[in-house]
């Protein structure tokens, strides 16, 4: 248990350490009704401790909501190192390994996934209790790529059983990591969450609808995974056809969308709180683990000024017309390095207050969710994607979620989204978050998010034209944009472009954080 001066401190991990387990209940006062009591070795996390004027120590956990006695707490273990470094990577991400789930040996490329046969998916689905175990998968049918760069290399699969199952189905969907070795590991961090979300929803009660799934493994050892689904029948009335990340210009009735995942993302974190969830995520998805970190760059200043000149020179009548000035391209410069610079005291900061983290969806783009109108012509969404899943400061998966947003409805979106959040948060039991809070947050965390990958990575992809060509295109509908899958960059842009237009730039939000972070950490230890 925790000395007897010592109090929990917000934001860090514990076990409980009684013997009989801990009582959590509905407010400080130890008569207040209880809501949970948790088992010894449940791993929480602190969002508030407090000292009762007879001298309890009182301490509020994050999930699931309540009040407990801090002796019935003490530290937790350090969390393991998660991930590998880049020269551990490089010698291991080749390299076929028994999975951390199964312990089977898995293929994680297409061409090694018909190597391994029918044979492998008849002991991959029987060990997941996908098929009987007197059922076999008797042939791969087809394994056709879906031929789209992204966060994982994606196939449709089509298979054949020895019999018939009740549920089971024969067109299935599967990712493996992506080929190009840079890519794959600037990924790799993000791999372990999805294949641990569905996992986890073989026993979890989510609030939220996901792809049925048939098996998933992933390797600690070499960031290895394959995951396979069922196939969402896109297009298939009355589920809508799949839409594209940052084509919000071709998704009909865009905010009713952009609502619905809202309010799912809401569900989600909420659920996490109130422990609907369980009481073992903490264990599967420790507490900030999932916090978005863009890799260093390593001349910031050079890439932003690529940026710069894309916009201001190559390429200005693709953009808003307010962000091709030059007296603001030279204070965007200015900002941009700025919180690039700070990006460590503003992600800490993102995660400083445990009611504004949660289990959330990192990237709910309408891409990553299937949509259908139930009779009453109600939308609804299915999440899709759930790679880097886990508990994250909410302004990051939010600004994850509204990174590609059309831009001409941008800012108005980005408002109806964390007003729809933040209520659907309370109503399901979720903390009350403070407005004001909730969106300087969402605007200091797009450092970390949306310009951290826009200067550090999607800058180098814009010479995919030379520039007669960016010359010759009347706006950002041109078809060359639209056919290279340059067009979704070209929306982040514009977006970011519009962010500075607000009345709180991204840039104040960051520079606010940051003077928080030093006067707190000038205040003396008490």
């Amino acid at each position: 248990m925790l000395a007897n001066r010592e109090i929990a401190t917000p934001g860090k991990r514990y076990r409980v350490s009684a013997a009989d387990g801990a009582r959590i209940t509905r407010e400080m006062a130890p008569q207040s009704p209880v809501l949970h009591t948790l088992a010894t070795g449940r791993i929480v996390v602190c969002a508030e401790a407090r000292v009762a004027d007879n001298g309890d120590r009182r301490v509020r956990i994050s999930s699931p909501g309540g009040w407990m006695d801090a002796r019935d707490i003490e530290p937790a273990s350090p969390l393991p190192p998660h991930g590998l470094d880049f020269e551990t990577f490089l010698e291991r991400h080749r390299q076929v390994a028994p999975g951390d789930y199964y312990g089977l040996d898995f293929p994680f490329t297409m061409a090694m996934f018909l190597e391994f046969g029918p044979s492998f998916l008849t002991e991959a689905f029987r060990a997941a209790g996908t098929i009987a175990q007197d059922n076999a998968v008797t042939e791969i049918v087809e394994l056709k790529s879906l031929g789209k760069m992204g966060a994982s290399e994606n196939a449709f699969l089509t298979v054949a059983y020895a019999k018939p199952e009740p549920g089971l189905s024969e067109k299935l969907f599967a990712k493996f990591p992506p080929v190009e070795e840079q890519h794959k590991f600037g990924l790799s961090h993000m791999a372990h969450g999805e294949i641990a979300m569905h996992e986890f929803s073989r026993h979890a009660a989510l609030p939220v609808p996901m792809a049925k799934y048939y098996y998933g493994e992933y390797s600690s050892r070499t960031t290895n995974y394959l995951l396979i689904t069922e196939r969402i029948p896109f297009g298939e009335p009355p589920v809508e056809p799949a839409h594209l990340k940052g084509w919000d210009h071709l998704l009909p009735e865009v905010e009713d969308h952009y609502a619905v995942l809202a309010r799912a993302q809401a569900r989600l974190a909420a659920a996490h709180k109130t422990g609907t969830l369980g009481d073992d995520v903490e264990e599967v998805f420790p507490f900030a683990r999932s916090a978005r970190y863009f890799r260093p760059i390593d001349d910031p200043g050079k890439q932003v000024d690529k940026l710069i000149d894309f916009v201001g020179r190559v390429a200005p009548q693709i953009f808003v017309e307010e962000g091709r000035d030059p007296a603001f391209l030279a204070r965007w410069r200015e900002d941009l390095l700025y919180g690039l610079a700070h990006r460590d005291e503003v992600i800490a900061y993102l995660h400083g207050d445990v009611d504004y983290v949660s289990f959330c969806h990192p990237n709910l783009n309408p891409d990553n969710a299937w949509f259908w109108r139930d009779p009453a012509g109600e939308l609804h969404a299915g999440l899709l994607d759930w790679g880097g899943a886990g508990q994250v400061s909410i302004a990051q998966a939010l600004s994850g979620m509204l990174m590609m947003v059309d831009p001409e409805r941008h800012l108005r979106i980005v408002r109806m989204v964390l007003d729809l959040f933040a209520e659907g948060y309370a109503a399901q039991g979720g903390p009350v978050l403070d407005r004001d809070e909730l969106y300087l947050q969402y605007k200091a965390s797009l450092f970390s998010t949306a310009l951290g990958t826009i200067v550090g990575m999607v800058v180098d992809l814009l010479p995919a034209f030379s520039e007669d060509d960016y010359r010759a295109m009347e706006d950002r509908f041109d078809r060359r944009l639209l056919e290279s899958g340059l067009y979704a960059a070209i929306v982040w842009i514009d977006d970011m472009l519009r962010e500075w237009h607000d009345d709180l730039t991204p840039a104040d939000a960051c520079r606010i954080v940051v003077e928080r972070v030093a006067a707190a950490d000038a205040v003396p230890a008490a």
